[in-house]
């Protein structure tokens, strides 16, 4: 999506379901020197002023960002920070609930190939990716080829090195040019975990990803959800704000009206406003 001068000479971004400046309104939940904006057109919110690409490379690289959101929740509010950190590790370890996790693996199962491709982009440490194969059964682990793409240089280096031994890569690119490395049609799967908020251009990223879809693929989304009741009460304080990273800040409207616009057609989709979070079946329209 290309920026376009605001009023002092800085280039703000268009609105991610537009092709053209709109009108918007700020909102008051980012710190400077972020400006926060809802698109009074199509109602997404949006990051109007994130850094550029290259610099989420390493400046704003994903483990750079989290450990200094980590460091400041935990400075703010050190009782609510360790019981929620509690609280997660509880769920992944002791109860098992992951529910990206689960919702790949029933997609992997029901995949006809002799090899299922899946394909995490924004795969961070490819902690995904990992935790997949040593879930699968036997039968679905010889079937599984992971692949990543992460901007991250760092990140990159360390999912690559996980990923080689078991046939697939990471590539070390912006989700774009990663996907285009890909040949069409080649996965059955691709996920998009906590990825979708941090992509300045979500429509075209979709479309691509679509194009690389098998026949019988899918994309499985998850994105915290802003029309959540606790975004409601906390205020700016909500833990699925992250400054600079997240970009766009998704309701089940505007992500249904994203997928759309990418030509994708909704198999399943979760959102729920108790949950900070919302999940989305993907398939090409």
């Amino acid at each position: 999506m290309k920026p376009v001068p605001d009023t002092e000479g800085a280039m703000l971004r268009i609105a991610p379901l537009l092709t053209r400046p709109g009108r918007v309104e700020p909102l008051s939940y980012a710190p400077p020197p972020w400006q926060l904006q809802r698109c009074l057109e199509t109602d997404i919110v949006f990051l109007a002023n994130p850094p550029a690409y290259d610099a989420y490379s390493e400046q704003f690289a994903y483990e750079v960002t989290f450990a200094g959101e980590s460091a400041a929740r935990r400075r703010a509010e050190p009782v609510r920070y360790a019981v929620s950190t509690a609280l997660k590790h509880f769920r992944a370890r002791v109860l098992k609930r992951n529910k990206m996790l689960r919702l790949v693996r029933a997609l992997l199962a029901g995949s006809p190939g002799e090899r299922v491709h899946v394909l995490d982009v924004g795969c961070g440490w490819g902690s995904l990716l990992e935790e997949l194969g040593r879930a699968l059964p036997a039968a679905d682990q010889a079937r599984y080829v992971p692949h990543g793409i992460e901007i991250s240089r760092e990140l990159a280096r360390i999912s690559d090195g996980k990923l080689r031994p078991l046939g697939g890569r990471c590539v070390h690119a912006s989700a774009l040019d990663g996907l285009a490395e890909f040949g069409g049609n080649h996965f059955d799967i691709i996920v998009m975990a906590s990825y979708l908020e941090h992509e300045l251009n979500p429509v075209p990223v979709l479309r691509q990803a679509r194009a690389q879809l098998r026949e019988t693929g899918s994309i499985v989304v998850k994105v915290p959800n802003f029309d959540c009741w606790n975004r409601t009460l906390r205020g700016a304080r909500w833990c699925g704000f992250r400054w600079p990273d997240h970009v766009n800040y998704f309701t089940p409207a505007t992500l249904r009206a994203t997928v759309a616009a990418a030509g994708l057609r909704v198999r399943r989709f979760d959102a729920n406003p108790l949950s900070d979070n919302m999940y989305a079946v993907l398939a090409a329209g």
